[in-house]
C-alpha cells in the first residue's frame, strides 16, 4: 500500500507541474497576442483622423488681422499703379504691385520704398516683422514691377523686391530683372537657345 501511495503522489505532482507549465505557456503566448490586438483596434479607430498641429504655436504675437490687411491695401495707392495684391500665407505678408509699363527704375524703387514705409506705419517692423527672444514673427515680402516680359525681349523691364525676414535686422532689396552676374546669365541663355534649336531639328 505504501508503494501505491507514493506513485499517486508522484503522479499528482507531475500533473500539477504540467498545469503550471501550461498556464505559463498560455500567458507567454497570450500577452503578445492581446497587445497586438489592442494596437490593431486602436490604430483602426484612429485611421482617417488627421493629425492636427500648429507650427506657429507660441509665435506670431501679436497677430496680423484682416482689418490691418484691408487698411494696408487701401493705403497702397500710387500714381500709375495698375494693380496691387496682398495676402498673408505661411507667416509671410506678400505684397505685389503692378505699375504702368512705362515706369522706370527710379519709379519702381520709389514705390517699393514707399510701400515698405506704408506697411510699417500700420504694422511696425520691430513689432510684427522682427523675432523676439521666444517669439517668432512674420516675414515681409514686397514685389514691385512695371511689366512681365514676353519672350527674350526684356528691354525696359524693371522688377524689384524688398524682403524683411523676421530673423534679419534689416530689409534687403534685390533687382530681379537684372542678373547679378551677366556672364553666367548670358551663358545660361545661350545654353537654353542651343537646346531649343537642337530640339527643333529633331
Amino acid at each position: 500500500m505504501a508503494k501505491k501511495s507514493k506513485k499517486t503522489n508522484v503522479k499528482k505532482t507531475t500533473d500539477k507541474k504540467s498545469k503550471i507549465l501550461y498556464w505559463l505557456a498560455a500567458i507567454v503566448i497570450g500577452l503578445p497576442l492581446i497587445l497586438l490586438a489592442f494596437i490593431y483596434l486602436t490604430t483602426k479607430e484612429q485611421a482617417g483622423t488627421p493629425t492636427v498641429g500648429n507650427r506657429f504655436k507660441n509665435s506670431l504675437d501679436p497677430e496680423i488681422t484682416e482689418k490691418q490687411i484691408t487698411q494696408i491695401k487701401d493705403d497702397l495707392k500710387f500714381d500709375g499703379m495698375d494693380d496691387v495684391e496682398i495676402n498673408l500665407q505661411s507667416a509671410t505678408l506678400h505684397i505685389t504691385i503692378d505699375l504702368d509699363d512705362k515706369a522706370n527704375n527710379n519709379r519702381v524703387s520709389s514705390v517699393l520704398n514707399q510701400a515698405y514705409d506704408k506697411v510699417s506705419a500700420v504694422l511696425p517692423v520691430d513689432k510684427y516683422f522682427t523675432n523676439r527672444k521666444d517669439v517668432k514673427m512674420y516675414d515681409l515680402d514686397i514685389h514691385v514691377y512695371n511689366f512681365i516680359p514676353e519672350g527674350d525681349d526684356t528691354t525696359g523691364w524693371v522688377y524689384k523686391e524688398k524682403i524683411k525676414n523676421a530673423a534679419s535686422k534689416n530689409a534687403v532689396v534685390d533687382t530681379l530683372s537684372k542678373p547679378r552676374n551677366n556672364e553666367v546669365s548670358q551663358s545660361l541663355l545661350d545654353g537654353q537657345k542651343e537646346a531649343a534649336t537642337a530640339n527643333d531639328k529633331k
